[in-house]
């Protein structure tokens, strides 16, 4: 047994630390960047959500987003306000409500897809290919140790 004791990480070291602002620099500039279309990130990834399964349910859109369910709501009614969805009764299933995306969503949607590319690139910049696969390799990793998945 080691008696080595390990010293306290300051933040400059701790990975997590790290992590953390990184994923807070990245909201902010992708905010910055959405902002230009009028929608936040989590409305982009809605409204990205809904382009590729106009019949997901709110709670897979909540997950999809990162954010509650009752948010979720608030993010629907203010995307259908601006006319960006439309929300509309299932004609088999009355409980079900689908959400589609109108010209003007799918205008935005591929306007947000570019902008989030455009700071993806950004934070990629000083990586190279090969250590920016490593690294979405290892934060799957990471990410699967935490929810006691197994890395596929």
């Amino acid at each position: 047994m080691s008696t080595k004791k390990t010293a306290p990480r300051s933040g400059a070291d701790w990975i997590g630390y790290n992590l953390k602002i990184t994923q807070h620099r990245l909201r902010q500039r992708l905010d910055a960047e959405l902002a230009r279309f009028g929608i936040t990130a989590p409305q982009n990834a809605v409204l990205l959500a809904v382009a590729g399964n106009p019949r997901i349910s709110n709670a897979e859109l909540a997950r999809a987003a990162f954010v509650t369910p009752q948010t979720m709501q608030g993010i629907l009614v203010n995307l259908e306000r601006v006319g960006l969805i439309e929300r509309s009764p299932h004609p088999e299933h009355g409980r079900v409500i689908m959400t589609e995306l109108t010209e003007a969503g799918k205008k935005v949607v591929a306007e947000g897809a570019k902008a989030a590319d455009v700071v993806e690139r950004q934070m990629l910049s000083r990586l190279s290919i090969e250590e920016a696969q490593l690294l979405c390799h290892l934060l799957r990793s990471c990410a699967a140790a935490l929810s006691d998945e197994s890395d596929s």
